[in-house]
């Protein structure tokens, strides 16, 4: 959602990516035994006795399979979430993350339908051959001027406009420049309006400003989808971000006190955030209350997002194209 700057330092570069492969490597060991300790064949003998295959045969397999992938082009990250589809796979740093699915967490249904891609790189979701899924786009002034009658007209029904960001650098608050006229225009052509604020609070105090900001911003303002709070981990080695360092507790404390803040103020919340915000900066079992709007993006092979817990939004892209948006844009998929 936000734009990164430039990821700066070669040595750095180098250095995380032979620290991946050589985590890759160890990981691919790790994947040959436990493939062959848990993917073994089964027989039943006359007397319906279990035979377990000589494990020579599964290292075959898993061999072969292995191969079949990397030859395709699949990506380190893409087999490990094909081998251990009971967990979530993420990387961080240049290292693997292994998270079990909480069961106690509410789970999305969306195995029950589709994911259907259009000629114009739009996703559908079909269930019960109806299509549910509502169409939205997130804007930001690095979009230029928008033309919303073209974007109405296009089958977008939802607008997502950043009110501003805290710098992760500085600190400081700024409003985007073209937060008033979005909105306004946005709402004029017919769509359903919301905002998003990019947080690099450091404590909970910070997080309530944030909050209090937005909720000035839309003063007056026709705001009729939830209010986002967008926590994402910030890499750029040039600057070194105000929330490096910041623990897992105090990232969830910030996102709950700009949650809890908005909701006192009537507006529904929602956050914002890819897996790694859901993972590894916050702890989401505690979040279980709020609505989430999940950025993963789909690739050539996969049009069904890499989430198993419930999720009001999806931002499937951050390369479409909208007609009446100049340059690539952010498309989401609401379920409603």
């Amino acid at each position: 959602m936000k734009k990164n700057n430039k990821d700066g330092a070669g040595g750095l570069l180098f250095y995380a990516v032979f620290v991946t492969f050589i985590s890759a490597a160890l990981l691919v060991v790790a994947l040959f035994f436990a493939f062959r300790e848990n993917e073994t064949e089964e027989k039943l003998s006359e007397n319906n006795t279990v035979i377990r295959a000589e494990t020579e045969d599964s290292g075959a397999l898993f061999r072969l399979k292995l191969k079949e992938m990397a030859q395709s082009g699949y990506s380190t990250i893409q087999i490990l979430k094909y081998f251990f589809p009971d967990e979530l796979v993420l990387t961080d740093e240049g290292s693997f993350y292994f998270y079990d699915i909480q069961e106690k967490l509410k789970k999305n249904s969306y195995k029950n339908g589709e994911f259907r891609k259009n000629e114009d790189g739009t996703l559908d979701y079909i269930e019960d051959g109806e299509i549910k899924g509502i169409k939205g786009i997130d804007i930001s002034k690095y979009n230029g001027t928008v033309d919303w009658e073209k974007v109405y007209s296009s089958g977008v029904r939802f607008a997502y406009i950043r009110a501003g960001i805290r710098g992760y650098g500085s600190g400081a608050i700024v409003k985007d420049d073209s937060f008033d006229s979005n909105v306004e225009k946005a709402s004029a052509a017919g769509l359903e309006t919301g905002t998003y604020f990019f947080s690099q609070a450091i404590n909970e105090e910070e997080a309530r400003e944030e909050a209090d900001f937005v909720l000035e911003c839309i003063k007056d303002k026709k705001i009729t989808c939830p209010i986002a709070y967008d926590l994402e981990k910030v890499e750029n080695f040039e600057t070194t971000p105000r929330t490096k360092g910041l623990k897992k507790e105090q990232y969830t404390k910030n996102v709950i006190a700009f949650c809890e803040r908005i909701r006192e103020a009537g507006y529904t919340p929602i956050i914002y955030g890819n897996i790694k915000t859901f993972l590894r900066l916050t702890d989401i079992a505690l979040l279980e209350d709020y609505q989430k709007w999940f950025a993963g993006y789909i690739s050539e092979d996969s049009y069904t997002p890499y989430f198993p817990y419930e999720m009001r939004i999806w931002q499937y892209s951050e390369s479409g194209s909208v007609p009446g948006v100049e340059g690539n844009c952010d498309l989401n998929l609401a379920f409603y």
